[in-house]
């Protein structure tokens, strides 16, 4: 049974997904874009309060250590150190995403970017297994995003 309602979660979260992926007029992306750090759907309608802009790959910020579980500095993070990276950053997602506010989840979409920023930089160095490990990380994420709307929108 419960196997059975996470999968109809999943299947109800697809047409978010879509939209989330698929580009409009007004904001053309490029080949390897990825869209970790934009808000979609119900999260755009949600207010949030303003934050301070930060550096794009500041090796201090709070968030981005308690997400990954060290401290780097992400515009300077080797090719070999990027799937463990992406590792620590699911598993702490999937760990604490239950009890996540919409501030939660763009504040790890926002390090996520940042991985992902990285990630285009030096992927032709990593070995297509590897790749496809980060390419998976990337998806759960959008999965486990797509899949909390989703239950928000049945919540109502």
């Amino acid at each position: 049974m419960k196997s059975a309602s996470c999968l109809l979660l999943l299947l109800t979260s697809l047409p978010v997904l879509s939209h989330a992926q698929s580009p409009t007029a007004d904001s053309p992306r490029q080949r390897g874009e990825l869209t970790g750090a934009r808000p979609s759907g119900d999260l755009l309608a949600r207010p949030r309060p303003q934050v301070a802009p930060r550096r794009a790959a500041a090796s201090s910020d709070p968030i981005q250590q308690h997400l990954l579980n060290t401290d780097v500095n992400l515009a300077r993070a080797e090719a070999d150190q990027l799937p463990d990276l992406y590792e620590r950053f699911i598993a702490t997602t999937r760990d604490e995403r239950r009890s996540w506010s919409y501030a939660d989840w763009d504040n790890a979409a926002t390090v996520l970017a940042r991985l992902n920023q990285r990630y285009e930089q030096v992927r032709t160095t990593l070995p297509i297994e590897e790749r496809l490990r980060i390419r998976s990380t990337q998806g759960e994420f959008h999965s486990l995003r797509g899949a909390r709307q989703a239950k928000d929108r049945i919540d109502r």
